[in-house]
């Protein structure tokens, strides 16, 4: 599994809207230079949120590439309800007031 590579080319569907594009028209062509397992593939490729969830893939990478696929929200989060709680989301900084030698 390479989950910085599905992370690599979100962030690429995000940040170049010219490659979007080039992913809605010809998906399999945008995929042909990263590094990705066939599970990775055909997740991105069927629009699988399910399945880059339980990737690990970021949470705001998620929206992004939902927006990319022109995927809607109420649609995005249909598809990964059956999985909450399967991981836990949690800021790496101390809220504020919080002691922040707590883990």
């Amino acid at each position: 599994m390479s989950l910085y590579e599905v992370q690599r080319f979100i962030h690429r569907l995000n940040v170049e809207p010219a490659f979007a594009a080039r992913f809605r028209e010809a998906p399999e062509e945008a995929l042909a230079g990263y590094a990705l397992d066939e599970a990775e593939r055909t997740a991105l490729l069927a629009g699988d949120m399910a399945a880059l969830w339980r990737m690990g893939v970021h949470p705001l990478l998620m929206l992004h590439y939902g927006r990319a696929r022109r995927i809607p929200l109420p649609e995005l989060l249909r598809q990964i309800e059956p999985l909450r709680g399967l991981r836990q989301l949690r800021s790496a900084r101390p809220r504020a007031g919080a002691d922040a030698r707590r883990p």
